[in-house]
C-alpha cells in the first residue's frame, strides 16, 4: 500500500523536539525522506531522518543553508522552527527583537525562495508555516513573538497566489497550547489552569498537530492554500 507522501523529499526545521519533531516524525511514517534541521551540531532527529545542523541567527550561515537546500529540491517545506521571548517593551533590546524576526519570519522566507523554484519545475509543492493562536490573538510581553506569527500568515497570505498556478499550496497552521517534553519539564508554568481554560479540557499532544499538519503537505490536499488553520480546542473562540 502507497504512502501518502511516497518517497517525497521534505524539509522540516526545528526537528529535533517538541512540534517540529513530531511532524517530522509523522511525515516519515507516512513516506516522506525527512530533513531535520537544528542549531547543535550534535543535535539528535527523529530515528529515520537526516539531520543538518543551522543557525538561521547567522545571516551567512542561513544563505548557504539555504543554497543546499535549492540544489537538494524538496517539495514539502515545513517551516517549524521558532523562538519567543517575554518581555516588556520597556525591556525588550532592539537585539533581541531581531533575533526573534531572523528564526521566525526571516528563515521562512529565505527557505521558501529556496524550495519554491525546484517545486515550479516539479508542478507540485506544499509549504506549511508554522504560526501561533498568537497570531490571530495575543496577550502582554509578546511583542517579538507575536508579530512575527502575524507576519509569517502574511508571507503565507502572499505566497499562496504568487505560486499557486504551478501546483504549490502554501498555508499556515496557528496551533494553540500544545503539551511537549518542555512543559511536562517546566515548573513555572500551571498546567490545570492553564486546560481549565481550554473548552476541549486539555492541551493538544504533539501527534495530533502533527497528524493534521502531513494531511496539508499531502496529496489529499488539492484546494486549500493561502489559509491560516486554527487548531487549538477552540480557545481562540472563548
Amino acid at each position: 500500500m502507497a504512502l501518502p507522501h511516497d518517497g517525497k523529499l521534505a524539509l522540516v526545521t526545528g526537528a529535533t523536539r517538541g512540534l517540529g519533531r513530531a511532524i517530522a516524525e509523522r511525515l516519515r511514517d507516512d513516506g516522506a525522506r525527512v530533513i531535520a534541521t537544528g542549531t547543535k551540531p550534535d543535535g539528535v532527529p527523529p530515528p529515520g531522518c537526516e539531520f543538518m545542523a543551522v543557525d538561521f541567527t547567522d545571516a551567512e550561515a542561513t544563505e548557504a543553508f539555504a543554497e543546499k537546500i535549492r540544489a537538494r529540491a524538496p517539495l514539502i517545506l515545513v517551516n517549524n522552527a521558532g523562538i519567543g521571548i517575554e518581555k516588556g517593551i520597556e525591556e525588550l533590546k532592539t537585539s533581541e527583537f531581531r533575533e526573534v524576526h531572523d528564526i521566525n519570519l526571516v528563515a521562512p522566507m529565505i527557505l521558501c525562495r529556496a524550495v519554491v523554484p525546484g517545486m515550479r519545475r516539479a508542478k507540485w509543492g506544499r509549504i506549511l508555516n508554522v504560526g501561533s493562536i498568537y497570531g490571530i490573538i495575543s496577550r502582554e510581553k509578546r511583542v517579538p513573538y507575536s508579530s512575527t506569527k502575524f507576519g509569517i500568515d502574511g508571507l503565507t497570505a502572499a505566497l499562496a497566489p504568487e505560486v499557486a498556478r504551478d501546483g504549490i499550496l502554501v498555508n499556515t497552521l496557528a496551533p494553540g497550547f500544545i503539551y511537549t517534553d518542555m512543559v511536562a519539564a517546566a515548573t513555572d508554568i500551571d498546567v490545570p489552569a492553564l486546560e481549565a481554560r481550554i473548552p476541549i479540557g486539555r492541551m493538544a499532544q504533539p501527534g495530533e498537530i502533527a497528524a493534521f499538519a502531513s494531511w496539508l503537505v499531502g496529496p489529499e490536499n488539492t484546494y486549500m492554500s493561502g489559509s491560516n488553520v486554527v487548531i487549538d480546542g477552540g480557545l481562540v473562540r472563548v
